[in-house]
């Protein structure tokens, strides 16, 4: 007797391989590229080194200018990874492991969240490749990015089951919220008022309320309480910090072509209006079915949509010391739309073209990226490659003279992010140093300050954050007399000759020609690396 067939292979869905693809695909920019060019990851990158190394006894003069924050920040987490959990890894690899992560995470995170509110809904996954590489990103906002996965996976971990919040499910979900937390405190914000938006919504379609209180609303407001004490504990200290609005036409404009997905290159505005315009009409079609029909449990998804947009309408730009805090709100109403759609079945062909759309907006943002990546990557690679000129255990301060490097025609090579206002970073990195322009240092929500009376944003610069200012406003022999430090190194970016003769530029170059002598100038002369003629005593 012949023996019986062998069951089938299970079958790689179309929709399943896309996915794959996309994900690999999105990889290919951290691991392409010798930098992964964001304009406060050079920083962080310096941040992570000098924890590493500030409790060796031969750091001694990292301890002179740094001083640890021991506070329970809610932007802890990447520099807990970079200089503690990653270690054993040397800290620029440490950027790429943590981003690949992140890259990796987002969209599972998506998908995990789809698949808990119906198996078929995963395909909508692919609405969040578009998302990656954001405006935040192209900042160096890395705590921020790490945080989208974790609400993602809080979210889905409350809609897989929602009435079963016993003790063990209120911890876990309790760890993924202070997860959320010390990534970022915005956050932190959206997840809360999603996850109780939803299980409120839940409650008021579970009659009687005091009843549905304790089945549907009572284990995530105990599951978010530690988060929100420590979140209390960090804004009541800095309760007098300024608090800027922007008006609400550009809040309106901007959220309407989902404005934060545009970065890098200005031809990522249109890719940004065509994703948002995708989105529209999904909702369309989603809303024509939804009709008249009454009051669903997935109609709190879309309550949870409008809450998250109200939050972005009416919170201030700046707030406790944070900003950018509208540019990150822009994303969530988005995102959240994500999961709304998850609750409605999709004929086959609307599946295939949400899909295709997704993915051929995806992949046009990732060329885009690409490109201005290589002609970036030239401009960082001088400047480390001058870096490599400056002894260890010394002091280093980087100029920058052009934040958004120049172009072919004279203008700025860079949409909106600035690159290389914070590259010394890079250097400070691969060696010990003091990197004397680490704006973290000059801040109050990071693991490491400056010493106050060695400060060079306050001590140094002439005007508010002179240091960072296009052209830098500086008192270069001015600091030792008034502070007891030194400035070893300078390293001067983009500075063109015609500037010279700039009040601001004219002085700093006197005071460079008497105090420091040249080491090193890029062929082009676009990075100059000076030293302090009179050696350290």
């Amino acid at each position: 007797m012949p023996p019986p067939p062998s069951a089938p292979g299970r079958r790689i869905s179309g929709e399943t391989l896309l996915f794959w693809l996309l994900l690999a695909l999105h990889l290919v920019p951290i691991w392409s590229f010798a930098f992964i060019p964001t304009q406060d990851g050079p920083g962080h990158q310096a941040v992570a080194a000098i924890q590493r190394q500030y409790d060796r006894p031969e750091a001694g003069l990292l301890r002179e200018y740094y001083l640890p924050n021991r506070e329970a920040l809610p932007n802890w987490f990447i520099f807990f990874l970079m200089s503690r959990a990653l270690g054993f890894v040397s800290v620029p690899m440490t950027e790429r492991i943590l981003l690949t992560a992140y890259v990796l995470l987002l969209p599972l995170s998506v998908r995990y969240a789809l698949k808990a509110i119906d198996r078929r809904a995963t395909f909508l996954a692919v609405l969040s490749f578009p998302f990656l590489y954001n405006y935040m990103f192209q900042m160096g906002f890395f705590n921020f990015c790490s945080s989208l996965p974790a609400f993602f996976f809080a979210l889905g971990y409350w809609l897989k089951s929602p009435d079963r919040m016993k003790l063990p499910r209120i911890a876990g979900l309790a760890l993924l919220i202070l997860w959320v937390y010390f990534c970022h405190p915005v956050t932190l914000v959206v997840t809360v008022a999603a996850l109780l938006t939803l299980a409120g919504w839940r409650m008021l379609l579970d009659r009687p309320l005091l009843a549905g209180f304790r089945q549907w609303l009572l284990g995530p407001v105990i599951a978010c309480l530690p988060a929100l004490i420590l979140m209390a504990s960090f804004v009541g200290r800095r309760t007098g910090a300024r608090i800027t609005v922007l008006p609400m036409w550009v809040k309106i404009k901007q959220l309407a072509g989902l404005f934060s997905l545009a970065s890098v290159s200005s031809w990522t505005i249109p890719l940004a209006v065509a994703l948002a315009l995708l989105f529209y009409v999904i909702a369309v079609f989603c809303l024509r079915e939804r009709g008249r029909r009454p009051p669903v449990v997935g109609d709190g998804l879309l309550l949870a949509v409008g809450v998250l947009a109200l939050a972005y309408f009416t919170a201030p730009s700046e707030l406790s010391g944070g900003g950018f805090i509208n540019h990150r709100l822009n994303l969530f109403p988005f995102l959240a739309l994500i999961l709304w759609f998850g609750t409605f079945d999709h004929p086959a062909v609307r599946r295939r073209w949400i899909q295709a759309a997704a993915a051929g907006i995806a992949i046009g943002f990732l060329g885009l990226f690409a490109w201005k990546y290589a002609q970036i990557n030239e401009g960082l690679a001088e400047i480390v490659a001058a870096g490599d000129r400056v002894e260890p255990d010394h002091t280093l301060l980087f100029l920058s003279y052009a934040h958004r490097g120049e172009g072919p025609d004279g203008g700025p090579l860079v949409f909106r992010s600035s690159p290389f206002v914070h590259a010394g970073g890079y250097i400070a990195a691969r060696k010990r140093l003091v990197d004397l322009s680490l704006y973290e240092a000059n801040e109050d929500y990071f693991p490491i300050y400056f010493e106050p009376r060695l400060n060079p944003y306050t001590r140094l610069s002439t005007v508010y954050l002179g240091i960072e200012t296009e052209p830098p406003r500086i008192d270069l022999l001015g600091y030792p007399k008034r502070t007891g430090g030194r400035i070893d190194y300078v390293l001067l970016w983009g500075l063109r000759d015609e500037r010279r003769n700039e009040p601001a530029v004219s002085e700093t170059l006197r005071q460079l020609a008497a105090a420091y002598e040249p080491v090193s100038a890029s062929p082009d002369g676009r990075v100059r690396l000076f030293r302090l003629r009179f050696p350290r005593p």
